[in-house]
Parts: C-alpha cells; structure tokens; sequence
C-alpha cells in the first residue's frame, strides 16, 4: 500500500504541474463552458446540465488519452521505467498506483465545471440528484479510458503512438456500435447496443443510475488493470510468452462479458432515477389558497404502485407532503386500491363519502326505486295490451291503421318481454361489490330517465292517435283503451319527472370514477370530487413532438384548481369558436387541433364546449362564468370570407357587442395589400385595438456557415408587463407563430428590437435575408388586454396558431420519467388569459405548468455577456496561470 501511494503522489504531482496537465484541464473547461453558455445559460431554458455532460463523455474520449499516454511511455523514454521496475513494488502496485493518479487528476478535470453548476443555481433550481449522476457516470467512463490507455502506454515508448491507439480504441467501439445495428440481424442489435459507451454514459447524463452501466464500466477497468499487470510483467521477466498472455486475456474477456450478461438480468438489475432532489415547495397560489380554509379537508389518491415508477411516487408523496404541512385542516393520504393491507383505509373513504352525500343517496334511491316500480307497472300493461293491439289489427280497417296497431302490438310484446333487461343493467349499476364500490346512481337514473320518458312520450302519442279520427270499425275499440294509456303515459312522466328533478348526482359521477380503480379524491366539508388518474399521474410521450397536457404529473396545479372548484358553487365554461369543418376538440392529423388546451382546462377544472356557429346556434352554457375563445380559419382564399367564415366573424362581433368576454386571435391577410380592409382588424377596432394583419414580425438567423434563414415566429421569454396575465406567464417561453403587431389596451407580450427583426408583408413566400428591411428600433406590442364599453373584459393576440397543440404542447424527454414542454407559456397564457376573462383575478398565479423543469429566470442580457466572459475565458485562464507560476516556483526552488 505504501508503494502504491508514493507512486501515485509522485505521478499526480507530475501531472498538476507539467503543461500537458494543465492544457487538457483548461480544454476541458473552456470547451464544456463553450456547450453550457450556448446551450444551458440563456432565459426560459431547462436547467439541466444534461448538453454538458454529453458533450463531456466524448471529450473524454480524447483526454484520457493525453493523461495517460506520459504515464508508462514517457517514463520509457527518459529511462525512469527501468529504475521502477527495479523498485520493490509490484506489478500490481504501478499499475494501481498510476491508475489512481490518472483517475484523480481527471476528477479535478472535472471539477473545473462546478462553476457552471453554481452559475446555473444562481438564476434556476439545479437538480443535484440529476448532476451528482451525471458526474459518477463521466469518472466511470474515465475510469474505462483510463485503463485502456495505461495499457497501451505499458505496451509502446511512443507517447504520440500510446494517444492515437487509446483514442482509436474508444471512438472505433463508439461508432462501430452505432454503425452496426443497421447491417446485423435484429436479434444481435441488443448486444451490440450493450457494448455502446456513450448509451451506458448517457443514462447517467439524464439522472438514471443503473447498476447494469456500473459493472459494465468498472469490469472494463478490471480488465484493463489485469491486462496491464499482465503486460508490466513481461516487461519485468521475459519468460512471460505470448501464448499465456493471449490465454488470460482471452479468459478475461470471457468474465468480463460474463459478468455483464449477468448483470443485465432483471432480477439483479437496480435502476434509481436520482432526478428530483430538489425540495418541493408550494406556489404562492396554493399556500393562499390552503390559508383559506376554515374547516376540515381531505385528499385521498388512490394508485396502484406497481403501476407507476418509483420517482412519480416519489414526487406524488412530496407533493401531497407539502399540502399537508401547509395547513392543520387538511389531511392527506395515499392508498393501493391493490394492496388488502389498504381495505380497512379504503373503506374509511367510502363511508366518508356516503356521510358526505347521505341526502342525496336517499333521494337517489327512493326515486330510483319508484322509476323501477313504474317500469314493472309498464311490462305487465304491455304484455296484456300486445295482445289487444294484436287482435285489433284483425279487424276490417284501413291499411294505415293495420300497419299502425301491428307495429304497436310488436313494441308492447318487445317491451313486455325484454324490459327485464332494462332491469337488470339498473340492478347492476346499483349493486356494490368490489369492483363498484358505489352504488352508480347516476348511471341507473339515466337509465331509467331514458325508458320511462321515451314510454311516457310514445304512449301519450298512442293514446291521441286511438282517439282521433279513426275508422268506424275499430272506432270504439280504440276509444275503450285510451284512458289505460293516458294513465300508464302519466305515471311514466311522474317517475321520469322525479328522476330528472334530483339534478347533477355528485355521489354517482364518484362511483363511476371510483369504478376505475385510480385517481385523487378531494373532499370538502359539504362536497367532493374525484380527478381521474390519467390526469395527474404520467404515461409518457404520446409521440415525437407533441405530449398530451392531461398525462404529465401536475399534482400541485390539478389539486388546488380542484379544491377552488370546490369552493366555488359555479363552474367556469371556455367556449371555443372557430370554423372548421371538424371538430378541433378531438385531435387531428399534424395536430392542428386544440386537444392538449382541452385537456389544460379541464385539468383545471373548467368546462370546455365548441361552437361553430355556421352549423348551429350557440350552446347552452347553463350558469357561471362564460368565455368565448374565437379561433380565426386555418386557411383564407379570396378576397371576400367564405360563409363559414363570414358567420364567424358575425358571431364574433355579437359576443363582443353584447359585453361578452372574449379572446380574439388573429391571423395576417393579404387584404390590405390589395386596398381592402380585413374584417378581423376591423372587428378589432370596436374594441379599440388597431391591428396590422399586412406584416409580421420576421427574425434573420445563423443556421450554418455564409448560411441564413428567416423565421416567421418568435419565442418569448420577457413580456415586458405588469398586467396580471404577463407576471403569470414571465420567464416561461411562448412560441408565436406570424406574430403581428397591435395597438391598444394594455399590453402583455412584446418583442424586443434588434437589428435582425423587421416587418414583413411578404410574409406568405419564403424569405432569403434583410437587405433593404427596416430593422425594429422599438418594442412590438403583439398581445394586449381591454377592458371595454363600461368594463367587459377582451383579449387579443396578433397570432392566430400559438393555442394549437403543435405549437403549444412540443416536449421532449429529459430521460427517464422527466418530460418538459419546450414552450411552456403558451399553456400559462391559456390558462391565465381565461382566468382573467373570467373574473376570477385571485386564481391567476405562476402555475406549476412552466415548474415541471424548473428553467433559467431573471438572467438579463449583461450578466449573460459578463457569466459568458469568465467561464469561456476566465476559468482556461485562471488553470493555466496556476499551472505557470508553480512551475516558476518549482523552477527557483
């Protein structure tokens, strides 16, 4: 052990104080602060240190190398090599020795980037489980390389041959892998991605920690340390031959592989997501909200856990953890519906329920079962009327009058005959086992709503057609029969009008959600609600591009909406009022639709209709407030608007005329190219809002060498307002596509200026570069809030797609369970705008929705400029001046 530790003193103080040291530390930091200012440090980024670390692992690929390459070959060179293997220490001893230098000196190389993480701190939350995984992952890569290197160091003098053949090694095997599962059978692409360095690295990168990637990186430094004491010894004795050499490599191998194989199997395997170390806390908004309470509440999520990962419990548990320390009132718990460990909790839940809506299953029950009696009244009465409607049909009459009380003595039959069907489906909704827990009130209500009003209706026409104008022949008959059927029309109607009376069955909506097994369950003091399971709890990217905003785990966000619901008697609505063909509520080809704003409003509880107004008036939206969402026709040709188009826009300007709240969004026109005004800006004026829909807000970028291209949208980061939609929705990136410019009313978005943007009015070609455009000098108002004729509340925003769900729901993966959306504010102005238009001022905070990934804030241009100078240049600078005066010192020693 002494030995081990006087050569690995001696070998790490070489390598602090020689240039090649110090030229690959300052490499090291000056390329990884290169990736982080261009890719992590800049306003509404994800504050992950995931593009370093990757760019980190190839790095190292061709450090190492130059670490290790002085190690054995160097000391060949001056003739040190010898005086070492003449020394009492063993093969194992140099080997261990100079491994641990090389693996210490690369850990300082590493820790040349923490100031990245502390700069990141100071303007985000930085997950540290996620960066303390990445890290162990780069010194286990290290580690590998590391040990190949003293290998072939051991195994040449030449410096330059023992760099070229240790980085060859490492960049062949981490290409070849990537190569070579397109030119193999499927059946051996696992393997090969097996042997993949940079897969194994990268899961470290995202916060996975799998001990699979730790046996195959430490197995390749077992293997390497053996082969490199193997090859020690041949150079100490000669007697060593090539035939035991190839012989224990061969078996090494053999283990290495073995070992792998092994620790691959399921049953052995361990994969920890480090991610989410951060503390959570609750949102200004929460914490207000449970400061309201003033009497008891609970919330109870039930989840199977062996469905969903160990991190999603993690976060399910920390969250429910924060609402339960915010207040003595509320009491939370979690429960597996799966476990018998959990029945007794389970059915303390039920019986709180029952309590809760005790009135209402009485009503339900006595109603439900008078609608049963009268039902039962109405198959005896058919059954004995089939037969009477039968024989009349015999009887000398018109044909009409025959077709008429045939068609009648069939129905009775049926009626008579199957109405136990009917029945039974009402016995089977009201029946409690454990898999209904509830008596599904609600269901068998609409089931019998629906028999006895359909029966009631049809036997109330039957009873008019057989007393009026009839055939002397049946005449009489028929008159016998209508008093029968008038009282069996009036029964039904009573049993149906008693059913109908009991109004929204709060308890019965439960019972057909409980009957899913999952989701969380709110519970007030006087009512309750249960959010479904696929709301709050994840299951992952639904495809490339674009991520269902129903199936990220917003617990915090979906919870205090649903206890505001809760609270308030009403229900907002959010109507949106387009002109499509099809529904845009449903999703659609290249997702233009507005699936994913469906599902944010109903998450937060808000109720969401369409209107199209060229196929039909506008819906019933009951009580509450209304906001009407227009949504402005994906395509316009013409000069003149379609009549689906043209009805929009009247229906647009009735809403805005009756004081309606509204967002209006708008699209450019080529109208005003050609002297016409567009009816949208002209709709917008009643309001007092001027819009350019000519131009849009164009932006010249770098894509390549001598190489531009101008976009036609804008991300937006700063909103540059004090209104209460713009501090919602700061810091959180919104993507506007064709955004146009608005006067008017109180702005909430603006885009700065800069010499590459201008307006455009060639906006419908693609754009080469600027020459001869005005760049922008000013900001450009594109959203802006109104409070009109008398205080009725207006939203407009100068672009018309930013709410569809390609633009508003992209995501990407962060690896394991971390999903995050690349434009989170486009949800935050959603939700905000209709809050605001709404009245409900108090539920408008900086919603959890942009906090899934907490994100770099407040970071102004000159402090990027000053963080860009001192990691780029400052960190490189400060290493090698370092290195250069201990020299100097060494040297005057």
């Amino acid at each position: 052990m002494n030995y081990i530790k006087t050569i690995f003193l001696k070998d790490i103080w070489s390598l602090m104080i020689v240039p090649t040291g110090a030229i690959v530390a300052s490499l090291f930091a000056l390329t990884c602060s290169i990736v982080f200012v261009a890719q992590v440090l800049h306003p509404g980024s994800i504050a992950t240190m995931r593009p370093v670390f990757d760019f980190a692992a190839w790095l190292i690929l061709f450090l190492c190398p130059a670490i290790t390459m002085r190690l054995i070959a160097e000391e060949r060179r001056v003739g040190t090599w010898e005086l070492l293997l003449s020394s009492p220490a063993s093969s194992f001893e140099i080997n261990k020795g100079k491994f641990l230098a090389a693996f210490a000196f690369m850990g300082v190389v590493l820790a040349t980037t923490f100031p990245l993480v502390f700069v990141l701190e100071l303007y985000a939350e930085v997950d540290y489980g996620a960066v303390a995984s990445g890290y162990l992952g780069l010194l286990l890569l290290s580690g590998a390389v590391i040990g190949t290197g003293l290998v072939v160091s051991a195994s040449t003098t030449s410096q330059t041959v023992a760099y070229l053949v240790t980085a060859f090694i490492w960049l062949t095997l981490s290409l070849a892998t990537k190569v070579l599962p397109s030119y193999v059978p499927t059946r051996f692409a696992d393997i090969i991605f097996a042997i993949d360095p940079d897969l194994r690295a990268g899961e470290f990168a995202i916060g996975i920690i799998d001990t699979a990637n730790i046996v195959y990186f430490f197995s390749i430094m077992l293997l390497m340390g053996w082969v490199t004491i193997i090859a020690i010894n041949r150079t100490k004795r000669c007697s060593v031959s090539m035939v035991q050499l190839s012989y224990c490599t061969i078996l090494l191998f053999v283990s290495l592989i073995s070992i792998n194989v092994f620790a691959m199997n399921s049953n052995v395997r361990w994969r920890i997501d480090a991610t989410g170390s951060r503390a959570y806390t609750l949102s200004d908004q929460s914490k207000n909200l449970l400061s309201t309470l003033e009497s008891p509440w609970k919330i109870v999520v039930l989840l199977d856990e062996s469905k969903v990962s160990r991190s999603v419990l993690r976060q399910i548990d920390e969250v429910l953890r924060r609402y339960q320390d915010g207040t003595d009132l509320l009491r939370v718990q979690r429960i597996n519906p799966a476990s018998p460990d959990s029945i007794e909790q389970y059915d303390e839940v039920l019986r709180d329920l029952i309590t809760l809506y005790g009135d209402e299953l009485t009503r339900a029950e006595i109603a439900i079962q008078n609608g049963i009696s009268s039902f039962k009244e109405l198959m005896l009465f058919a059954s004995s009327v089939s037969t009477w409607a039968e024989s009349a049909a015999t009887i000398s009459s018109t044909p009409k009058e025959q077709e008429t009380l045939h068609t009648l003595a069939s129905s009775l039959a049926l009626i008579g005959n199957d109405g136990g069907l009917i029945l039974k489906e009402v016995e089977k909704a009201m029946k409690v086992d454990s898999g209904q827990p509830l008596p599904q009130i609600a269901r068998a209500r609409d089931i019998l709503v629906a028999a006895n009003g359909q029966w009631s209706q049809e036997l109330a026409e039957v009873a008019w057609w057989l007393s009026k104008g009839r055939s002397n022949v049946i005449s009489s008959t028929c008159a016998s029969k209508v008093e029968s059927f008038e009282n069996m029309a009036k029964k039904l109607a009573s049993a149906d009008d008693r059913l109908r009376r009991l109004g929204k069955l709060e308890l019965g909506q439960l019972a057909m959600q409980l009957a899913s097994g999952e989701g969380a369950i709110i519970m007030s003091p006087t009512r309750a609600l249960m959010i479904p399971a696929n709301m709050i709890f994840p299951t992952g990217i639904v495809n490339q591009n674009t991520i269902a905003a129903d199936q990220r785990f917003r617990g915090e966000h979906i919870i205090s909406s649903a206890m505001r619901s809760l609270q308030s008697p009403l229900q907002p609505t959010v109507v949106f009022v387009h002109s499509e063909e099809e529904s845009l509520l449903r999703q659609r080809p290249n997702n233009v639709d507005l699936w994913a704003a469906r599902g944010l409003l109903e998450t937060s509880r808000f109720r969401v209709l369409q209107w199209v107004p060229f196929d039909g008036s506008r819906p019933d939206v009951g009580n509450g407030p209304v906001v009407w969402v227009v949504i402005p026709p994906s395509s316009r040709a013409g000069l003149t608007p379609s009549p689906r188009e043209q009805s929009l826009l009247d229906a647009a300007a009735g809403l805005l005329a009756g004081n309606e709240p509204v967002m209006l969004n708008l699209q450019p026109s080529l109208l005003p190219r050609y002297g016409q005004n567009d009816p949208w800006a002209e709709l917008a004026k009643t309001i007092g809002i001027t819009v350019d829909t000519e131009k849009v807000v164009v932006e010249q970028i770098a894509v390549g060498p001598n190489q531009l291209d101008v976009q036609k949208s804008q991300m937006i980061n700063d909103m540059h307002s004090e209104h209460l939609i713009s501090r919602a929705v700061q810091g959180r990136q919104i993507f506007l596509p064709f955004p146009m410019q608005l006067t008017g009313g109180e702005a909430l978005i603006s885009i700065e200026p800069s010499e590459d943007r201008w307006m455009e009015s060639q906006w419908e070609i693609e754009l080469l570069n600027n020459s001869g455009k005005k760049a922008l000098d000013e900001k450009v108002q594109v959203a802006a809030a109104v409070e009109h004729h008398g205080g009725a509340r207006a939203i407009v925003i100068g672009s018309g797609g930013w709410m569809l769900t390609w633009a508003a729901d992209r995501a990407l993966s962060l690896g394991g369970d971390q999903v995050a959306m690349i434009n989170p504010g486009n949800s935050e102005l959603l939700l905000a705008s209709v809050e605001w238009l709404s009245g409900l001022d108090a539920w408008i905070a900086a919603g959890p929705i942009g906090k899934q990934s907490t994100r770099v804030q407040d970071l102004s241009d000159s402090m990027y400029l000053v963080w860009s100078a001192i990691l780029i240049l400052g960190i490189p600078s400060f290493l090698l001046f370092a290195t250069a005066s201990t020299s100097v010192r060494r040297g005057r020693g």
